[in-house]
């Protein structure tokens, strides 16, 4: 195991940790510590616990550190599998067309904290850009360009599927996805998948346009 996994190991288990306890665990020196602890911080993944008070008597405890919601986040939590799960027991007790309901009704959620964000922002490019700021914060890797064409198109990547088991064994995730772009953007534009992970694709990703006779028929 290397140094930085037993460091991100300790911080887990014992948040609070203080430098000292840190280097002595480690065989290291705080200093070493320290520089690990910048690096790791500079990434947001570890955050400075303050000092507190100990138990009567025992006077003040030093401050420490822990994994941040980042760093808690490198260590396994097996949500899809979750997921997958309980899909999977809606879909026997209920059958597909509830698995399908609960999808949906998770669209009509995110379409509405979506539209909040978009709420004045008139620029196609602009709206396109803030969808894939608020995909980025759930996984998606998103990259936007934007050609200088005068054609107004805009292409939004997603370079990682952050659902993609679950996408695997129901299909309506990434049709919803789709659904999503397209209530959110508005009848102005017109919004394609050009490209898709489930299909055997590296990525998943949209064109969008101003709609006319140019912009062909969804997919």
């Amino acid at each position: 195991m290397t140094t930085r996994r037993e460091l991100l190991l300790l911080l887990r288990t014992r948040p609070g940790i203080t430098v000292h306890e840190l280097a002595d665990n480690l065989r290291l020196s705080e200093v070493a510590v320290r520089r690990h602890l910048d690096i790791l911080a500079a990434d947001r993944v570890v955050e400075h616990v303050p000092a507190t008070r100990a138990a009567v008597g025992a006077g003040r405890r030093a401050s420490g550190w822990r994994l941040s919601e980042t760093g808690l986040e490198l260590f396994p939590r097996r949500y899809d599998a979750l997921a997958l799960e309980l899909l999977e027991d809606l879909a026997e007790e209920a059958g597909p067309d509830a698995v399908d309901a609960v999808f949906a009704r998770r669209t009509d959620k995110l379409a509405a904290q979506y539209e909040t964000v978009l709420e004045g922002v008139t620029d196609t490019r602009e709206r396109v850009r803030l969808i894939a700021s608020l995909r980025d914060q759930v996984g998606y890797l998103t990259d936007v360009t934007a050609p200088d064409d005068g054609t107004g198109e805009v292409i939004l990547v997603e370079n990682n599927c952050a659902v993609h088991r679950v996408a695997e064994r129901h299909s309506v995730v990434c049709d919803m996805e789709l659904v999503l772009f397209r209530r959110v953007l508005g009848p102005e534009v017109e919004v394609q998948r050009v490209s898709h992970t489930m299909s055997g694709d590296p990525v998943c990703c949209y064109r969008v346009c101003p709609r006319s006779t140019e912009g062909g028929g969804r997919s």
